[in-house]
């Protein structure tokens, strides 16, 4: 490998974990009602899952977490990934509901 095309390896890299710090933010803010998340995030391994998903692998110096989130999130802006966020946590909210009552049924 030519040290130009490490270069543009590592600049990369940097780019991808960078969008993957902010989307673990955005995770944050979206499902846990954090207004702001200020940790200071590392993000130790991106790889794709077998789902399709991406794996998000990061620390906030004391705890280690692991997100599944869709690749569009990626490239979506965060905007468009927040609206995303918040129709997804509606949903699984709703199939909780519905899960609740039918045991409540039972």
């Amino acid at each position: 490998m030519e040290r130009q095309d490490f270069e543009m390896y590592r600049l990369l890299r940097d780019k991808l974990e960078h969008r993957c710090e902010m989307l673990c933010r955005l995770y944050a803010e979206q499902y846990y009602d954090v207004d702001r998340d200020d940790r200071q995030i590392y993000i130790n391994n991106v790889e794709l899952g077998k789902s399709g998903r991406i794996l998000i692998n990061f620390s906030d110096g004391t705890v280690e977490e692991m997100l599944y989130l869709p690749p569009e999130y990626l490239w979506r802006t965060d905007e468009e990934v927040k609206v995303l966020m918040r129709l997804d946590r509606d949903r699984k909210e709703e199939d909780l509901k519905n899960i609740r009552e039918q045991h409540e049924g039972k």
